[in-house]
């Protein structure tokens, strides 16, 4: 093991060191207000693309491939920040969806605290930790309702589903969702337009991965994604798909495919919403290997769901 000993650069030497290995600058002050604010570790992901590539025995060769600017970086790292944007844009869409169809379906079967009762849960779910988690996340909440609900109310402790489910992240909402009983767990997929609940779980635990990277402002734009997509047959013609070696065919971890899903899942449940298409807008005027590197196959904008 090797001891770190880079040295830190002040920003001019930055752009220096830049320049030195073979990449244009336009504008002196766009770079360095770039690498103020934005800064040279986080850009030094997207300007990785434009560098040669290694040679045998090199991890990267930090040589910039013939006519790369700085201007081209800034122009990547923009284009992936607004896919991020709107990812996050689908999946709150997605996300309050979910919770309205399950709420819905356990309210209306078995009343407005359906949650607390345990036997409508699967045995190796552990209710009594997620009702202290929820008491606890309930203590320390200032909302407004929860505030209401405890000086009106004794019984029960706990607020309606409804209101509860205000409280909870996506994360906790899919595992909920998961330890449902089959028919109504069904029917919050099929709401969601996917065929099975099983379905419906692995996409919401993918999502819930992407809505933390982008809530964190990382990289989504060439970055596969750690869970992949479980199988949908009635998307496959959609998707790209990957021969893994134990498992079969199955979805790339690509964002690309990520997105269709999206894109899917957003027009079942806002039939208006011009998500997709403005998707389609932020990544079609990309150079064609930058739209290679998350995924997208040749051809992809003719698909109709980006229409």
């Amino acid at each position: 093991m090797l001891r770190y000993s880079k040295p830190p650069l002040n920003i001019p030497d930055q752009l220096k060191q830049l320049r030195d290995r073979g990449l244009l600058v336009g504008s002196d002050d766009l770079a360095l207000n770039a690498l103020e604010l934005i800064g040279y570790y986080r850009l030094s992901a997207y300007w990785l693309f434009f560098e040669e590539p290694p040679a045998l025995g090199e991890t990267r060769s930090h040589r910039f491939k013939p006519g790369s600017s700085f201007e081209q970086v800034i122009e990547l790292y923009d284009r992936d920040r607004l896919i991020r944007l709107l990812v996050i844009d689908a999946i709150e869409r997605i996300e309050i969806a979910a919770r309205s169809a399950w709420v819905q379906e356990l309210s209306i079967k078995h009343g407005p605290h359906s949650y607390l009762e345990q036997q409508l849960f699967r045995p190796d779910f552990n209710h009594e930790k997620q009702i202290k988690q929820l008491r606890d996340q309930l203590q320390q909440s200032n909302e407004t309702f929860v505030i209401h609900y405890q000086q009106t109310y004794s019984e029960p402790e706990l607020p309606p589903i409804w209101a509860m489910t205000e409280l909870i992240s996506l994360g906790t909402l899919r595992v909920w969702i998961a330890a449902t009983e089959l028919d109504s767990k069904t029917k919050v997929a099929r709401s969601l337009g996917m065929p099975t609940a099983q379905v419906l779980n692995g996409v919401l635990h993918s999502l819930n991965l992407l809505r933390n990277i982008s809530a964190h402002h990382g990289r989504l734009w060439n970055r596969l994604i750690v869970k992949r997509l479980p199988k949908i047959k009635k998307l496959q013609h959609l998707l790209v798909l990957d021969d893994v070696d134990e498992e079969g065919v199955q979805p790339s971890k690509n964002l690309y495919n990520y997105l269709v899903v999206m894109a899917i899942i957003v027009r079942k449940v806002a039939p208006l919403s011009t998500w997709p298409s403005r998707m389609a807008k932020v990544i079609s005027p990309m150079p064609s290997e930058q739209q290679a590197a998350m995924g997208c196959p040749v051809g992809w904008q003719e698909q109709q769901i980006w229409s």
